[in-house]
């Protein structure tokens, strides 16, 4: 199950966190440049990642989720749903290699020293946004996620009728966390996607182009 931090202290307590940098593979240097002239940047969504026909670029399976129960008499029921469809997406990664680099043919890339204030001052600029997450994307075999026999939603699982509609989506997304939005194929392990997703209260069907100099402090460029 991922685990998410949160702060709910009485009094004030000074907590660090050792950040790494995350990177932002870009194919052409002008778009680097774009950046730190103006703060433009270009945001994606799930239903691009479904769409683009660069195998290493894009994924069909992008945002689909496989929620698997099995009842104490043995009996398996698994559903599957769609997540995702109200997010926007930036796709970085956290290690710089040649092999990443000649994946997304980069020619340079943006080093963003600190993603959660960079992801911050993008999420001012974005429309309807709600809430955001950020992290590392989990590389496994498969995307059904099977509730085991300590999850507390298990026998909440287990009476539901689910229809397929918004609030049986909704509660899958409860149950696993958002699992299902870090999910790559185990075969594009050395990428090593570090994902930042802003959530609007509305549905996300295309790229968003934005301009936000206030992220600029927390980056700098790299040439290849």
């Amino acid at each position: 199950m991922i685990q998410y931090t949160t702060h709910n202290f009485n009094r004030p307590i000074a907590w660090n966190i050792k950040r790494e940098p995350i990177y932002r593979i870009l194919d052409d240097v002008k778009w680097m440049d774009n950046f730190f002239e103006t703060g433009e940047l270009m945001l994606s969504c799930f239903q691009n990642f479904k769409n683009y026909k660069d195998e290493m670029q894009g994924d069909s399976e992008e945002g689909h989720g496989v929620l698997g129960n099995t009842d104490d008499k043995g009996n398996v029921s698994a559903y599957i749903y769609d997540s995702g469809s109200n997010a926007f997406v930036m796709s970085t990664t956290a290690i710089l290699s040649e092999e990443v680099i000649k994946d997304f043919k980069g020619k340079c890339a943006i080093k963003i020293n600190h993603p959660t204030y960079f992801a911050l001052e993008v999420a001012k600029k974005l429309p309807f946004i709600s809430s955001g997450l950020e992290g590392h994307c989990d590389y496994i075999d498969s995307r059904v996620y099977f509730l085991d026999s300590e999850n507390e939603n298990k026998q909440s699982f287990e009476k539901l009728d689910f229809n397929n509609d918004i609030n049986s989506i909704e509660l899958f997304k409860e149950m696993t966390n958002g699992r299902e939005l870090f999910i790559k194929d185990s075969k594009y392990i050395h990428q090593n996607e570090y994902r930042l997703i802003w959530f609007s209260i509305k549905d996300v069907s295309a790229s968003a182009f934005i301009k936000c100099p206030e992220a600029i402090a927390f980056c700098e460029p790299i040439i290849f």
